[in-house]
């Protein structure tokens, strides 16, 4: 009879696992290739302004003035991506705050990857920038010896 438990216990376990990784497994990829998509297609921009430019371009709002044209596109790219995210949740009969505090989750997932993503870029590019500095560095102390 324990034996019976077990395995039905098991199946069960391994139905939720299941369901939690068919879940995460639609969601993920979703994010991923949003944000990749937002930074491939704005790299020079997000690049060139102060890392708090991405905050309103996925809230769709800005505080004090309007949007730029620029947040307004990445707005336009990543709001049916945050709809798509919510809906797979398939949370039903959710109040206001609950649903407000789904969708600040997933924003905020969304921000914190373009944010790493523009910050690991900009640390790739001061590497190499460094790199070449010490490479020139190193040729400019080398002296020429003997004669031709």
């Amino acid at each position: 009879m324990k034996i019976l438990e077990r395995l039905f216990s098991k199946r069960q376990s391994q139905k939720g696992t299941t369901n939690v990784m068919r879940i995460a497994g639609a969601i993920g990829p979703l994010i991923e290739e949003a944000v990749r998509d937002v930074f491939a297609s704005y790299r020079p921009v997000l690049l060139s302004e102060p890392i708090t430019y991405i905050v309103p371009a996925v809230w769709g709002a800005k505080k004090d003035g309007d949007l730029t044209d620029i947040q307004k596109e990445i707005h336009a790219r990543i709001n049916p991506v945050i709809e798509k995210v919510f809906h797979s949740l398939e949370m039903r009969d959710l109040d206001c705050d609950q649903e407000f505090a789904l969708y600040f989750l997933v924003r905020g997932i969304m921000i914190s990857k373009l944010v790493y993503m523009i910050e690991a870029f900009k640390g790739r590019m001061n590497e190499r920038t460094i790199e070449e500095q010490n490479m020139k560095e190193a040729l400019m102390q080398y002296k020429p010896v003997g004669r031709a």
